[in-house]
């Protein structure tokens, strides 16, 4: 695909014109439908013209007049009538009373229209037929009459919803067409939330959408250059880091055993004291050390294949460790195993290292003569391991951040030997094998409960 460049090209406000253009053109032709619709049924005595009503009072005014009584038969189609004495007192007719004297009371002041009718008024002996009617187009027949508003009314109605059918159909039509027209602004944000910058935008044909296109491009490039240098220096700093560790092992293990010879040695009590010092923190430095070289690992991508792993002898493995843990303090272990799969499908050596973290973690964070609890469970596709200690607890601060680099956390539940990367490289591997894991407070005994939750994906 071909690079957006400055060109000119459609204005915006063209393109939106173009769709009121359309819809003028489609309301005249819809007038001029109606207009035609409309004289043809004139023509065809469909519909009866405005002053059908007047012309046939006039013809039918003399019979009125002479007979000896009205009667409905002579009253024509359209009109409605009253017979009344000369003193205005109601006799007859399809007129209500009020509608009656209504129209006495325009005779007596000369007027021959109301308020939406007109009025016509017959002398006969001894009475006045009085006659309304309306000059309006009508249907012929009284079937569609009873069923449809007036002719006017209904061809108002038609246009009314001609236009919105009309402006609904265009609005349509153009919101695709537009919508189109900015698909490669939508994939383009896609593919940079995705931080695929590897794009090209085509030309839209709209000078606004291009010119929004052209700033992407010019914020891709720029964008790519950023992460590029930033890619480069993440991968420099994993690079030093696992470096480092690696070059730390080997005067770590000569101070160490040069430490643990000392011990051999005649010491007094100070001596001792310091010696012990040094094998102490040599340690806690290997213990360091270990952590760095499995983030570094974890980060590169340095890991096994997964396998298919028997899920009775995995949990024994954990326990026996577990069992090991707990006995510096004196700890409580508990195992608990509900519906468990035959088999786990997981890179077993990372994936045990992540769910010792949990552990550990938990175990330093148990007072002494305390429990920890593991139990797993087996629900469905996926698989819960959740390790429960009898501390006091995770604070809020650490139910966000517990699983961040280097968080060491609340000082209730802070240790001298806590570096703050166990959570962070368990989480990193969970995540690897599609999983999550879930801080929270256990209920009962207020102490930490950690969760993770992986898919079972054993292998046929």
């Amino acid at each position: 695909m071909e690079t957006v460049k400055p060109r000119k090209g459609t204005r915006l406000h063209t393109f939106f014109l173009r769709y009121l253009f359309f819809l003028c053109i489609g309301i005249i032709l819809l007038v001029a439908l109606l207009i035609g619709l409309f004289m043809f049924a004139f023509s065809a005595n469909i519909i009866l013209p405005a002053n059908y009503a007047e012309a046939q009072i006039t013809l039918a005014q003399d019979r009125i007049a002479t007979s000896s009584s009205v009667t409905d038969a002579m009253i024509p189609d359209l009109v409605e009538y009253a017979v009344v004495s000369n003193q205005g007192e109601f006799i007859s007719g399809n007129l209500t009373k009020e509608e009656a004297s209504y129209a006495w009371q325009l005779k007596q002041k000369g007027e021959k229209q109301g308020s939406s009718r007109f009025y016509a008024f017959i002398e006969r002996e001894q009475e006045v037929c009085i006659l309304r009617y309306s000059l309006v187009p009508e249907y012929r027949s009284a079937i569609i009459r009873n069923y449809l508003p007036n002719p006017q009314l209904t061809v108002l109605l038609v246009f009314i919803i001609g236009v919105v059918v009309q402006a609904a159909v265009l609005a349509v039509h153009f919101g695709r067409r537009l919508k189109q027209k900015m698909m490669g602004l939508q994939e383009a944000i896609e593919k940079i939330q995705h931080q695929n910058l590897a794009f090209h935008l085509q030309p839209s044909g709209i000078q606004e959408i291009d010119d929004i296109a052209l700033s992407f491009e010019q914020m891709k490039e720029a964008l790519n250059t950023s992460l590029t240098q930033q890619w480069r220096a993440e991968r420099l700093r994993r690079e030093q880091i696992s470096a480092l560790a690696h070059d730390l092992k080997t005067p770590l293990t000569i101070i160490r055993g040069n430490a643990e010879l000392l011990l051999d040695t005649a010491q007094d009590e100070m001596q001792k004291e310091f010696n012990h010092y040094i094998l102490k923190n040599t340690v806690e430095i290997e213990k360091f050390t270990k952590q760095l070289m499995d983030l570094s690992n974890v980060e590169q991508g340095i890991v096994t294949s997964k396998s298919n792993v028997a899920m009775h002898s995995f949990i024994q493995q954990v326990e026996q460790q577990m069992k090991a843990l707990a006995l510096e303090k004196n700890l409580e272990v508990s195992v608990e195993m509900v519906r468990l799969p035959t088999s786990i499908m997981i890179e077993e050596e990372l994936f045990y290292r992540a769910l010792l973290n949990v552990i550990v973690n938990a175990v330093e964070h148990t007072p002494n003569n305390g429990k920890v609890t593991l139990s797993v469970e087996g629900k469905g596709d996926v698989i819960h391991f959740t390790v429960k200690d009898s501390g006091t607890g995770f604070s809020a601060k650490d139910l966000k951040e517990a699983t961040k680099q280097f968080y060491r956390g609340d000082p209730s539940r802070n240790t001298t030997d806590h570096h703050g990367m166990g959570l962070y490289i368990a989480e990193s591997v969970i995540k690897k094998h599609d999983g999550v894991i879930t801080l929270a407070n256990d209920s009962i005994t207020g102490g930490g409960k950690v969760t993770v939750t992986i898919p079972v994906m054993r292998m046929e």
